[in-house]
């Protein structure tokens, strides 16, 4: 008798917006996230992946503004809990719903994917991609509060 598989029922699509109760150890979440801004140009890869009760959180980073020959280097690497409540990554994604596309003309600003699928959001102008950064640092600086080389932004210091 053959042992079946064991396959995974998350669903990118359907199941986005709650995947840490839904994903399993066999599927892996990619974040893809583009930082540019005008003359700034940077990118960032995040693989999530599930171990029992805690979800594994790993960041890449890639500056091309300085850089000669850009590398990605790891930025961050989490452990978090299932029941974790202080990254609301999950809150951010459904905040930011309407951004969600299907136009592959549309410059992807960030890019989820497991397997086969990709979930796009995308923003309408400088003002709506200004925001949309914003939203996204004050979320990631949840889970990465060193925020070193101010990939989640800088901290503006008025005198």
């Amino acid at each position: 008798m053959e042992k079946e598989k064991p396959t995974s029922e998350f669903d990118l699509i359907t199941d986005l917006t709650n995947f840490r109760l839904k994903m399993t150890e066999l599927d892996t979440l990619t974040i893809s996230f583009d930082h540019s801004v005008c003359t700034y140009q940077g990118y960032e890869r995040i693989e999530i992946t599930k171990q029992s009760d805690s979800f594994n959180i790993v960041s890449n980073f890639k500056n091309l503004t300085f850089e000669e020959n850009p590398k990605w280097e790891t930025i961050y690497d989490r452990k978090i809990s299932k029941n974790d409540t202080i990254w609301k990554f999950e809150q951010f994604l459904k905040r930011n719903e309407k951004r969600k596309n299907t136009h592959q003309t549309k410059r992807a600003i960030l890019m989820l994917t497991d397997k086969e699928d990709t979930i796009r959001y995308s923003t309408d102008g400088l003002v709506d991609l200004n925001r949309f950064l914003a939203d996204y640092y004050e979320t990631m600086k949840k889970i990465y509060p060193e925020n070193k080389n101010g990939i989640y932004g800088v901290e503006i210091v008025e005198e």
